[in-house]
């Protein structure tokens, strides 16, 4: 190493050491124990406002002391490692079904891993709507078209009522009957699948059934509307009451040829 290297490899092992006790929650000798707190509370501060942004649903199940401890020790098992906080909270899901003092809630990662897809939904790029290509349905083989699905879709399936569960936590949706609908389910132990999509600005979930989340899967897979639907043959799955429905609700932004599909 040269001279003139030497101090820009020294600045840069203080600053690795300088964010490793930041993170590690440690009173490092090398700095400031108060100077080090500061910046210790404003990343914990950060973390937990990030974290009430893309996991509402779990903060309301948890109360705001719990889910505070839960950012901070979140924060020390998986470290910010890009600048937008936006990005960051995706293994939050599976962390949380690692944990033992979690076992009261075992909903509780599916309801995580719901909130985590409505929040990359909401940042999702738009996916320009052309219905005037509807035709190609009708006017080429349906195994060499696919559909095209609005912006921020996703699909979630789980062994609890997550759909219920999130639908009773929604701010100006919470309501009496929606929490006690969601206590019932999960008495029922009743398994849900939920969809995720962004038809405007703002995420929505809804339930669906068993053979709706089958035939969406297969057309999140690309593959083409022949193809999805020949999976379906041994389900209650009607493709004529399904697409009049997704137009309406926003859902499907067009038809596509197979061919224009990038794999």
């Amino acid at each position: 190493m040269s001279p003139n290297q030497q101090p820009l490899a020294q600045e840069r092992l203080a600053q690795s050491t300088l964010v490793s006790a930041i993170y590690n929650r440690t009173a490092a000798s090398a700095f400031d124990a108060q100077g080090l707190a500061v910046y210790q509370r404003s990343l914990s501060a950060n973390a937990k406002r990030a974290l009430e942004i893309s996991f509402p649903t779990v903060k309301q199940l948890l109360g705001n002391e719990f889910f505070s401890q839960l950012c901070v020790n979140f924060l020390h098992a998986h470290p910010l490692t890009t600048g937008d906080w936006g990005d960051w909270g995706c293994e939050l899901p599976r962390w949380l079904a690692c944990s033992r003092e979690l076992a009261d809630y075992p909903y509780l990662d599916d309801c995580a891993q719901l909130d985590w897809l409505c929040h990359q939904s909401e940042r999702a790029g738009n996916i320009a709507t052309d219905l005037n290509s509807l035709p190609l349905l009708a006017e080429n083989d349906i195994y060499q078209v696919t559909i095209k699905l609005c912006s921020g879709v996703f699909i979630l399936t789980s062994q609890y009522p997550v759909v219920d569960i999130w639908n009773a936590h929604q701010g100006a949706e919470k309501s009496t009957r929606l929490f006690a609908q969601a206590a019932q389910s999960i008495t029922n132990k009743e398994p849900q699948s939920a969809l995720v999509w962004r038809p405007e600005w703002k995420p929505k979930v809804k339930k669906i059934t068993a053979s709706e989340f089958l035939f969406l899967q297969h057309t999140l897979a690309g593959q083409s509307v022949g193809e999805s639907l020949d999976a379906m043959s041994s389900t209650d799955f009607s493709f004529q009451t399904w697409l009049p429905q997704a137009l309406e609700n926003g859902l499907l932004c067009g038809i596509e040829p197979l061919i224009n599909k990038t794999f």
